[in-house]
């Protein structure tokens, strides 16, 4: 009896031990799930005024965004589809150059019947203005500066968005 009292205790104590190591044993530890690390977005490079002055398409560009999403005034609406793009063009007003802003880059010389919009450009100084459509000849104008012009655009990370503009923009030049 004294053996079978020990053959169970011992057969139980194994028992008891297999299954407090299968209980407790130390499994492979868990995959980590960690993130990957992004690779860093490519930013554009920043517009800067001596890249405007060597590039008049650019400068351009940048105007004409800027007056769509920052003047406020709801006729730059007009030019706001960018695929379509633009035609800008030059003449001499009152001995000052006048950019006109003709939405579609392929618009013809007869599907311009309302007045465009248009901008000024002297030294740093722009000035845009715009037809009141139903008034008695009156104007919206907005005046601002180059150098603000370009640190709002690069505020809002515009810069390869304007940079893609002037492969949609038709420059016409009268002046010439």
């Amino acid at each position: 009896m004294k053996k079978g009292v020990l053959l169970m205790t011992g057969v139980l104590l194994l028992v008891g031990l297999g299954a407090w190591g299968w209980h407790h044993h130390t499994a492979a530890p868990a995959p980590r799930t960690t993130q990957r690390a992004t690779p860093p977005t490519k930013r554009a490079r920043a517009l800067t005024l001596r890249e405007l002055r060597r590039r008049p398409k650019l400068t351009y560009a940048a105007l004409i965004d800027y007056a769509v999403h920052d003047t406020h005034v709801m006729r730059w609406q007009e030019v706001a589809d960018y695929q379509a793009g633009w035609q800008v063009e030059i003449d001499r007003v009152h001995g000052a150059r006048r950019y006109s802003v003709w939405p579609d880059r392929n618009i013809q010389t007869s599907e311009k019947k309302l007045e465009p919009n248009w901008f000024t450009l002297k030294g740093h100084r722009v000035t845009y203005q715009s037809f009141v459509v139903h008034s008695d000849g009156d104007y919206t104008v907005y005046r601002t500066t180059l150098k603000r012009v370009v640190r709002r655009l690069n505020a809002q990370h515009a810069a390869a968005r304007v940079r893609r503009m002037p492969e949609r923009l038709v420059v016409k030049d009268a002046t010439r």
